[in-house]
């Protein structure tokens, strides 16, 4: 049914797109760039992935090479699978200012991205600097205001440099003062141009790779339940270390706003009427999204994560100590330690209890302290109800905070055009988003997920397109090209409005 009504966003809404650089920029070992922690996971598991658009699959060759990646293609483009890895990628880093001129058409005011720590300080600490690393970023930074296009800059989008990894990464309370480093380089360098930081993405997935073989690092199973604990809570540390530091040295010149970003998902009751499918929607919450929250805002870990341990700890016979609470020093430094609340959302989960049955066999024990079973929701009616739930749980719960949506978007499937149901996903969600902002809610900014088709992480190239720009996997040159909801979004960016529903 066609609607004539227009959605306006506010003048000073910034609206825009993203992207994160290991999943654009390729050159992973160029001018000196040292490797990450997903270039050694990728270059050591060697994972063969097929690839759903070549034409003529034939028989699949044997490839043993070693670093070459997606751009097997260009010997062989007909090929039915590639070695994966972010080798080449979308060849960002040699294509800057074919990707600037590209958000330049789009109409974008703001453009999210991440730098790079490895490329930018190979060895992980700023003793060694990668001048032609960080050239690439101030070219990058001068570019989009040279065209009114603010940069929202995320410092850690999952790409460690694998050397800090051999001394423990996240789990290692000392990555603290290398991350505080690290900043303190970014804000040395970058921060008479950059006014908005996000110091860490999505910190969950951060730590859930360290009880997971399938997220780089790959630390394994066997310290599920364990070491992810120990990463959440430096993750924290750091962030709030870094955020006390631009406050205390570089805030007064500077000017800027700090953030942590967080992932961030619906959950709803599978039974509405089941007082413990209700409990398991509380518990959701807390164990995803309240064990980042509630330390920023009074210093401690939610009561029922605290329980879930024990309860756990209990049946399981565990008696190594699994989670530290803070100090009194500690929750100094991280209470309050944002500006604002830049947040990541897809889509919504209905939630019940496990059974019995379902925690003794599962061998995981993350999910055993979540003992919840989530199973994906079938419509949008959720995914958009989801939105204004994730929203109002936010201000309830850190005291109503100034809001960044920094990534919302729906994959599209290869080979298909999709265009009529991103369109329809991003028409729900600001739909959504404008109605908290008739409420009152104070959301600053709301950017898609992303730019371009990119390196989905394990899923590869092929499987999950969420791009606005495609980008072709298959030819070496990594060619560039408008979907066809390209000009949706272009009116979107460029007039700070929804259009109406066209009629048929």
């Amino acid at each position: 049914m066609a609607s004539e009504e227009v959605i306006k966003f506010p003048e000073d809404f910034l609206i825009g797109t993203g992207s994160s650089a290991y999943q654009i920029e390729g050159g992973w070992d160029q001018d000196n760039k040292s490797a990450s922690i997903w270039d050694h996971y990728f270059h050591t598991k060697k994972i063969v992935v097929s690839n759903p658009s070549a034409v003529n699959l034939g028989p699949q060759k044997k490839h043993t090479s070693f670093h070459r990646g997606t751009d097997i293609h260009e010997k062989d483009p007909a090929r039915g699978f590639s070695l994966l890895n972010g080798d080449v990628a979308c060849d960002s880093y040699n294509k800057l200012e074919e990707d600037v001129n590209n958000l330049i058409e789009l109409g974008v005011n703001t453009y999210r991205f991440s730098i790079s720590w490895p490329r930018v300080l190979p060895n992980g600490d700023d003793r060694v600097v990668n001048e032609a690393g960080v050239n690439y970023y101030k070219s990058l930074i001068e570019k989009l205001l040279e065209n009114n296009i603010t940069p929202l800059v995320t410092m850690y989008h999952w790409d460690l440099p694998n050397i800090l990894q051999d001394l423990g990464g996240w789990s290692n309370p000392n990555i603290v003062e290398f991350f505080k480093n690290y900043a303190d380089f970014l804000f040395k360098t970058f921060g008479s141009q950059v006014k908005l930081w996000s110091t860490i993405n999505e910190p969950r997935f951060i730590a859930m790779a360290y009880g997971n073989e399938n997220i780089a690092p790959s630390i394994g199973e066997i310290f599920n339940g364990i070491a992810d604990y120990m990463a959440i809570r430096n993750i924290l540390l750091a962030h709030a270390a870094v955020y006390k530091l631009y406050k205390t040295k570089y805030f007064a010149e500077q000017q800027g706003e700090i953030s942590i970003c967080l992932d961030t998902m619906a959950y709803f009751p599978l039974n509405p009427d089941s007082a413990e499918d209700q409990e398991c929607v509380s518990k959701s919450f807390d164990l995803s999204l309240g064990i980042f929250t509630q330390p920023l805002r009074n210093g401690t870990f939610p009561q029922s994560l605290l329980d879930a341990i024990v309860k756990t700890d209990k049946i399981e016979k565990i008696t190594l100590k699994r989670i530290y609470e803070f100090s009194e020093e500690e929750k100094k430094d991280i209470i309050g330690s944002y500006d604002f609340i830049a947040f990541n959302y897809y889509d919504a989960y209905l939630v019940r209890p496990m059974t019995e049955d379902e925690y003794n066999k599962e061998k995981y024990l993350l999910n055993k302290d979540a003992s919840t079973v989530m199973s994906p929701n079938t419509g949008n009616i959720y995914t958009f109800k989801g939105f204004t739930q994730v929203v109002d749980w936010l201000v309830e719960n850190l005291n109503n905070p100034k809001l960044f949506v920094t990534e919302n978007g729906v994959q599209e499937l290869p080979g298909k055009d999709e265009s009529e149901k991103k369109i329809n996903y991003h028409r729900g969600i600001l739909t959504e988003l404008s109605k908290a902002l008739d409420k009152g809610v104070d959301i600053r900014g709301y950017l898609v997920w992303s730019f371009m088709d990119s390196l989905e992480w394990s899923s590869g190239y092929f499987k999950k397109l969420f791009g606005i720009y495609g980008v072709d996997f298959n030819d070496p040159g990594r060619p560039r090209s408008k979907k066809p909801s390209f000009k949706f979004f272009q009116t979107l960016f460029s007039t700070k409005a929804l259009p109406p529903v066209e009629s048929n």
